[in-house]
This record gives C-alpha cells, sequence and structure tokens, in this order.
C-alpha cells in the first residue's frame, strides 16, 4: 500500500477540515474533570479495568498498576504513544531511530520485544509475525487517548499469552466527550509536525459520535558520524467512533485506517567495505485499519454481560520482507457477584491470516499462511474478611503455533488492607510467551554484527556472518513470577506505591549452532574445507530453540507529593537486574535492560490558564547493547489562550545536543543519535 504524498494529505486534511465543520455539533456533553484539581483521596479512588478484567480502585488492585491520564498528556506537551509511555514508573521507554522505539517491562527491553502486550480498547496491538508491537504505526491522535493504564508484571489470565512483563491497554474517550469541531496543529517533540481536525456531535437521542483525520511528519535524525539517518517518516490516519445506549445495552463502533512510509538507514554485508557492513536508505510502506464494535449488557441481580468482536488488516512491505496480515478476533465474559465471590468467566477465539514473502536476507523457510488461538478463563475474588481477600484465576490457551495443544496460566492474588490508609498485596502468576511466525518459520540472515578474522569467536580466515531460522520444534517461554506490593497514603497530600518481584524464566529463545557454509556457494566448510579458497565470507547457520533460562529480580517505588493546588511532584526509581544463563550472543532482545532508573516529574499550575510542567529522567548503561547512561529533561509550558485556543511549548532533550538511546537488538540498523527538538502545538475549538 503506497503512502501518500505530502501535497495529497495535505489536501486530504483540508477536504476532512471543511467537512466536520459542516456536520451537527450539538453544545451538549460531559466535560472532563481537570485531573490536576483532585485531591490525593480522589486519585487513589479513580477506576481503572485492565488488572482484573473489571472496573475497581486503583487502591484495590492486586498489581503494579499506573494509570496515565489525558490531563497528563496534555500538560506535557505529549504527541505520540511511545512519549506517554514514559511517564510511568519503571518502564524502559528508549527511541532507536525517528520512527522505532524499544519498550519493556521488567526486562527484555527491544524493537523486537516479545513479552509486553499491548491493547487499545481491548484490540490487540502485537503481531503474531514476532510477537511484539510495530510502534512506528502506533499513532492515533492523542486527543482521543482518555487514560493508559500500564500494569508492570503478568497479567496473563485475562489477556492470555504474552502477558508475561506487563500489559498496556490504552482507551479511548466516549464520542460523547468534546462534542463540536477542534483543529490542531504544530511541531510536536521528537522534530515531528501534524495537523489534525475533529469532529463530535449526535447521532440521534441515543447515539453519539466522533470523527478525526490526522497528518504527520517526522525529520531525519543523524547517525553517529553525522550523516543522514535517513529515518524521516509520514503518516495518515482517519478514525471513527460511535457510542449508543438502548435500553441499558452499551455499544461501541470504533474504525480506523491509515497509510504512510518509514525511513531507515539499513545496515547491509559488504565484503570490500570497513568493518563489512555497508549502510543504504530503504523505506518501509506501511497501511492498515481495523473496525472493532462492543457491547455491555447489564443483567439482574448485578450481573454483567461484555463482548467484542474485531477485524485487523496490516500491511507493511519494504526490500527486506512484505507481510499482509488479516484477523478477526472474538470474545466475550460474563461477571456475576454472590455471597463473597465475584466471579468473571470468559474466553475468545481468533484467527489470523498471513501472506508473508522475503528477500535474500529474510526468507520464509516453512510458510505458515494462518493461525488459530482459542482460550477459556475464570477468575473468582474472594471476600474472605473486610480487610482480606483471595484472588483464584486459571487460562487455558491454544494456539496452533505451540506444538503444545493446551497452555495453562495460574494466578492466586492476596490483598490486604490493614486501614484505609494502606494496602498490601502479593501474587503468584505462570504466563506464557508463545512462539511466533518468526520463531517456527523464518529464515533471517546477518542476524549479528559480522565477525572480522581474528576475532575471539572466529577462527577462520574470512569474515563471519551469522543465519538464525526458525524452528517448528520452538516451544512456549515459560515464567514464573512472584510479587509482593505495598501502596497507600503517607499523608494527606503524600502517596506511595512500591513492589517488589522476582521473574523466572525457563525455555527461552536462543540458538543451536547447525553449519557453517561458504558464501557464495553454499557448501559447507564441515565437508569441503577447500571452498575457502573461493568465497568472500562465511555463513553459520543457527536455529532457534529453547535452551536457556533467566532470571529478573527487582523493585519498584514511586511516591506522588502534591503540594497545595498549584504545585505536584511525582518521581519513581527502580531496579531491575537480568540473570541470564547464556551470552549476548546466544539470544535475541535479551540482556537489554537497564539496572536503573529514576524519574522526576513536575507539575506547576501558576495561573488558571497556564501550566508549566517538567520531566527528567536517569537510564543507567546497557553494556551488552553497547548503550551508555543517560541523563534526560524535558520542559513545556501550556496556556489555555481562552475557550476556544490553547496553545503548548517546550523543548526535549535539554541536556545534550543528542543522545543514543537505544540500538536494535538485530545488525539491522546503524547507531542513531536522538536530537534536541522544540515544539509548538495549536488547538482551536468551536
Amino acid at each position: 500500500m503506497k503512502s501518500l504524498t505530502k501535497t495529497h494529505r495535505k489536501h486530504l486534511l483540508c477536504a476532512l477540515a471543511v467537512a466536520t465543520m459542516s456536520l451537527p455539533a450539538l453544545a451538549y456533553g460531559t466535560t472532563t474533570e481537570d485531573l490536576f484539581e483532585l485531591s490525593i483521596e480522589q486519585l487513589v479512588q479513580l477506576e481503572v479495568t485492565s488488572v482484573s478484567g473489571k472496573s475497581e480502585r486503583l487502591v484495590d488492585t492486586t498489581s503494579a498498576v499506573f494509570v496515565i491520564t489525558q490531563d497528563d498528556l496534555k500538560r506535557h506537551g505529549i504527541r505520540s504513544i511511545p512519549e506517554a509511555l514514559r511517564l510511568a514508573p519503571g518502564l524502559n521507554v528508549a527511541q532507536i531511530d525517528g520512527n522505532k522505539w524499544a519498550i519493556g517491562s521488567r526486562g527484555f527491553t527491544g524493537r523486537f520485544a516479545n513479552k509486553l502486550l499491548v491493547l487499545m480498547d481491548g484490540r490487540l496491538l502485537y503481531t503474531p509475525s514476532f510477537s511484539g508491537v510495530f510502534w512506528d504505526v502506533q499513532h492515533v491522535l492523542i486527543e482521543e487517548i482518555e487514560r493508559i493504564e500500564v500494569i508492570r508484571g503478568p497479567g496473563a489470565v485475562i489477556w492470555g499469552t504474552n502477558a508475561v512483563n506487563g500489559v498496556i491497554n490504552i482507551i479511548t474517550r466516549r464520542s460523547d466527550e468534546d462534542p463540536g469541531t477542534q483543529l490542531y496543529g504544530g511541531t510536536s517533540p521528537l522534530q515531528t509536525s501534524f495537523a489534525a481536525a475533529r469532529n463530535a456531535g449526535r447521532l440521534s437521542e441515543n447515539s453519539s459520535y466522533r470523527a478525526y483525520i490526522e497528518v504527520r511528519d517526522g525529520d531525519n535524525n543523524q547517525l553517529t558520524d553525522g550523516s543522514d539517518a535517513d529515518d524521516d517518516w509520514n503518516l495518515t490516519r482517519a478514525g471513527w467512533r460511535s457510542d449508543s445506549n438502548f435500553d441499558q445495552w452499551d455499544f461501541t463502533l470504533i474504525g480506523e485506517a491509515y497509510t504512510g512510509d518509514m525511513g531507515i538507514s539499513e545496515a547491509r554485508f559488504s565484503a570490500t567495505a570497513p568493518n563489512f557492513q555497508v549502510v543504504q536508505p530503504d523505506s518501509t510502506d506501511v497501511g492498515g485499519g481495523f473496525l472493532l464494535g462492543q457491547w455491555n449488557v447489564p443483567n439482574a441481580q448485578g450481573a454483567n454481560t461484555s463482548g467484542q468482536v474485531y477485524l485487523d488488516y496490516t500491511d507493511r512491505e519494504s526490500r527486506l520482507y512484505h507481510e499482509q496480515r488479516s484477523t478477526i478476533s472474538a470474545d466475550f465474559q460474563h461477571q456475576r457477584q454472590f455471597d463473597r465471590h465475584d466471579l468473571i468467566v470468559g474466553g475468545l477465539a481468533r484467527y489470523n491470516s498471513i501472506e508473508l514473502s522475503g528477500s535474500e536476507i529474510v526468507t520464509v523457510s516453512a510458510p505458515v499462511k494462518r493461525n488459530y488461538v482459542v482460550n477459556l478463563f475464570a477468575q473468582d475474588d474472594i471476600q474472605i474478611t473486610d480487610q482480606f481477600s483471595v484472588t483464584l484465576g486459571i487460562k487455558l490457551e491454544g494456539n496452533s503455533l505451540s506444538p503444545k495443544s493446551v497452555e495453562t496460566m495460574p494466578t492466586i492474588r492476596a490483598l490486604w488492607q490493614p486501614n484505609e490508609n494502606h494496602t498490601v498485596w502479593a501474587a503468584i502468576t505462570r504466563s506464557i510467551r508463545s512462539p511466533s511466525f518468526a520463531d517456527t518459520s523464518v529464515r533471517v540472515l546477518d542476524v549479528f554484527r559480522t565477525l572480522e578474522p581474528g576475532h575471539s569467536e572466529n577462527p577462520f580466515p574470512l569474515p563471519l556472518r551469522t543465519q538464525v531460522s526458525g524452528s517448528p520444534d520452538f516451544v512456549s517461554e515459560v515464567n514464573i513470577s512472584y510479587e509482593l506490593g505495598f501502596r497507600g497514603k503517607l499523608s494527606e497530600s503524600l502517596t506511595y506505591d512500591a513492589a517488589l518481584y522476582s521473574m523466572e524464566y525457563n525455555n527461552l529463545r536462543s540458538f543451536t549452532n547447525s553449519d557453517v557454509r561458504c558464501s557464495p556457494s553454499g557448501v559447507s566448510v564441515l565437508l569441503d574445507p577447500s571452498c575457502l579458497l573461493m568465497s568472500d565470507s562465511l555463513i553459520a547457520d543457527l536455529v532457534f530453540a529453547n535452551k536457556y533460562s533467566a532470571q529478573v529480580r527487582g523493585a519498584e517505588l514511586a511516591l506522588d507529593w502534591q503540594l497545595g493546588s498549584k504545585f505536584r511532584v511525582r518521581s519513581f526509581l527502580a531496579y531491575g537486574d537480568e540473570s541470564i544463563n547464556t551470552s549476548a550472543r546466544d539470544m535475541l532482545s535479551e540482556a537489554s535492560y537497564p539496572l536503573w532508573q529514576f524519574g522526576l516529574r513536575t507539575e506547576w499550575h501558576p495561573l488558571e490558564s497556564l501550566s508549566i510542567s517538567t520531566s527528567t529522567r536517569y537510564v543507567d548503561d546497557v553494556p551488552l547493547s553497547q548503550v551508555d547512561d543517560y541523563w534526560q529533561a524535558n520542559v513545556s509550558a501550556r496556556w489555555e489562550i481562552n475557550r476556544k485556543w490553547s496553545a503548548s511549548t517546550g523543548i526535549h532533550n535539554l541536556l545534550r545536543d543528542s543522545t543514543i538511546e537505544a540500538r536494535s537488538e538485530l545488525n539491522d540498523t546503524p547507531i542513531v543519535a536522538i536530537e534536541r527538538s522544540a515544539f509548538l502545538n495549536l488547538s482551536y475549538s468551536f
């Protein structure tokens, strides 16, 4: 799917802006209360839905959970989801280049990280290609987001496989909020520019709607040698949402489509170039869309039944590979309370159809055309006493990519509230990272950096490359997590949230050596050593296996201090120690987590119409990824000029001209320095 030119995108935006101005919009509606004005007591009473699949107070959850609100996004001038996730304590969020990110929780950060489950309104954003997220296309209009619920730790019983180290659920706003027409534009952080239009109104007495379109363009960064990184990008996205209520039935319909182009500098092997590598510009054409329907039906005696069905289409095309994937998914759940029990049962069925073609670098060794996932779960919250409750849950899941017919994911969680100001919780959970298409049937050349002759791991007189192949015998990775948490109020203005954890992994993805071949002949060195005389390089053949185990142990502490109604300080400190029983070259996207992270943000409200916010963070070095530790600071200001106009401005990366935050775990891109950037955003409502 080819992306639109800049001229076409501008014409499309103007056309939509004119159209939305003419749509009917009634001056009705609900305004969202400014969370900055809420007291600490009200803040801890906020409700979340991602932990147990039902609405519950944040203070009553048995997980390390944090909520990023729409107010947070506005105050810090945030225009993208990865930027927003930097506000969550304990997450490791690092930018690789202009359109690629490495995001992880409690270990295993990487561009292709596969143990963090990401959803939007309950729709999975991960791809079965590698069980991770293509962050470059996750650019919903920020004003559409109601809140982002971030769970550090497993959520397998409710969400299933791949919810191992954490769950991120992005929840969009109802269409009966923010009525009228809004226009947005400006230069957003991280060297991007954007323009957007949005309109909301009534379809009928029982139904409301909202439609939007957004165009984004990102500029190039620089490589470490000062040359252009060719990581510029563009994305055009349009969406629709309607919410209806008929005789207590709540029904939501959401649709969206996008198209764009993502630039990249690709590192390619060359037998004659310095370090056996040349850098070439390339791009990936991206496109897709989805249609999601959700319903919620309250029953007699407090019972509740809900469900959703969605269709999702993804198209990604580059010189390395072309993927077209269609997904249809349906799930339901039923909640019922009786005596001291709050029982939830549910299930899911999902079908993926995929067409994957490759190149001389990426080849499909055993094409998989389809994938089925089916699961059932049950969870019971048992109120033992007024102060103590226990949650028992289990999920059974079958995945056609896994050799094992049924995976079992149980949990036991406990909550103790000795008084109204403090809560203690504990949990033991078994979770699964299921095989992906890449694990079972894809072959990739030059996964690691080419080793020159004389290197300690290259005994041959020629440069040694690597090729990794999927294995049909690859099984699910298994995690057993142990968590202990504390949260509460130290005073009327100061709250704390602390967690200790130990994550025990088995069957982790690793490699086994298969052969060493001469290139370009493909002859095995073991069978015919004379092929070395007619070759320019060697290729070590590796096959995915489940050989190794690991442990990640750590602690997290977050403080929230509200000094009156004008000033607020939030900080966190996170420690996470990865202990992996192998070397970096034996694994993919592992050993990539910083030992220490620290964050501090302030929010000052000197005037009713003006807020000034800062955020500072420290990220420890990651030696195996060759990334140094760094400090980073941002400052932003937001001015509500009048009822129609608002503006925000600021600077990102104040402390350095540029920062290397992360590098891809594959040898596919050179290192990019993320530059300092200033931004100015404007919005107009009528």
